[in-house]
């Protein structure tokens, strides 16, 4: 058996689990990842909070008719409530409350927009945190916005190979690549950053704006193997900059498929209404590369002794990063390198 991405635990990591503007004000969202039940709420102070989702008294799930009050969810079955922590502070009927019994919590923080939770199979606390974007995004750039949202039937290692893969760019992504080059990768404990040159084919997405063939690079920073920051610059031959923004979450729901969004924002070079026509463009040509990817995500097997060739990218760095986010460490690939 191929021990590259079948490994018998999900990654312990980051990874997001609903946008900001998704959980209202004492807002209570059920959640299902990594094969288990959560409740999602923000207490009254605003701030965003997960638990396991079943009330330990007799299996309510507190993410259908739980009830925010203060820095508690109230169980919608028989009233009991539970803190931020998993602990119970009250039983409505009972001077009593429950002796060693806690729901696990988990670490969540909000960030970029975004809702992350810290996964880790052994509930350890997190070692490493998400970083905020430079303020000089929010003032340059237009808001960052969701693409799309897809449930692809995939595991994480697939899903990072696809985003490191240089060699399928210009052969799976006509429509927007004709040529890409690695520039180079870096590995710093839960950083891994992956540099590109490309060579753009934006006939597509810049129709009628004389934009033909530019030259571009693109820095990714993945931030665990479940959260991934790129910035896209694009010089066109009109010496007009381009900028692209793309925020990538994959999150296991179980073991057969991830949810994935793509979020995006565009630097603000052209005045209006040409900017609404690409900042269109762009989600239209981001959403439509990634779902050329599904087919093939959804459908590939697991090679014991996958040939690796140099154009291909940096798959083999990839695979021992990835590697660390496990409790149970898996056996390398037997790649075989051909030059």
């Amino acid at each position: 058996m191929n021990q590259r991405h079948l490994y018998s635990t999900f990654p312990n990591s980051w990874f997001g689990v609903a946008s900001s503007e998704d959980l209202l004000p004492r807002g209570v969202i059920p959640l299902h990842y990594f094969g288990k039940d959560f409740v999602l709420f923000r207490d009254e102070e605003g701030i965003p909070h997960i638990l396991d989702a079943h009330c330990p008294h007799l299996g309510a799930h507190l993410g259908y008719g739980g009830r925010i009050e203060g820095e508690t969810i109230r169980c919608p079955y028989h009233g009991w409530l539970w803190n931020v922590d998993g602990q119970c502070v009250k039983v409505p009927y009972a001077s009593k409350l429950p002796s060693k019994v806690q729901i696990q919590s988990w670490p969540v923080r909000e960030v970029n927009g975004l809702i992350l939770m810290y996964y880790h199979a052994q509930g350890e606390p997190p070692h490493w945190e998400i970083p905020d974007l430079p303020e000089s995004i929010w003032e340059t750039w237009t808001p960052l916005r969701l693409v799309h949202r897809w449930k692809v039937r995939t595991n994480i290692l697939h899903y990072l190979e696809n985003s490191v893969d240089l060699a399928h760019l210009s052969n799976v992504h006509t429509q927007t690549f004709k040529a890409a080059k690695t520039d180079g990768v870096e590995m710093n404990g839960s950083i891994f950053i992956n540099r590109m040159s490309q060579k753009y084919n934006l006939s597509s997405l810049a129709a009628g704006m004389f934009m033909s063939d530019p030259d571009g690079s693109v820095t990714t920073t993945y931030y665990g193997p479940g959260y991934d920051v790129s910035f896209y610059s694009i010089q066109t031959k009109m010496n007009l900059n381009l900028g692209l923004l793309t925020i990538f979450t994959g999150t296991p729901i179980d073991e057969e498929y991830l949810d994935i969004h793509i979020f995006f924002s565009v630097k603000k070079v052209l005045p209006q209404p040409f900017m609404q026509v690409l900042i269109a463009m762009a989600r239209q040509d981001v959403a439509r590369t990634f779902e050329q990817d599904i087919p093939i995500l959804e459908h590939k097997v697991s090679l014991s002794h996958p040939l690796i060739y140099e154009g291909d990218g940096p798959l083999q760095q990839c695979w021992r990063w990835v590697s660390q986010f496990y409790s149970e460490q898996p056996a390398l690939t037997n790649a075989t390198v051909q030059q």
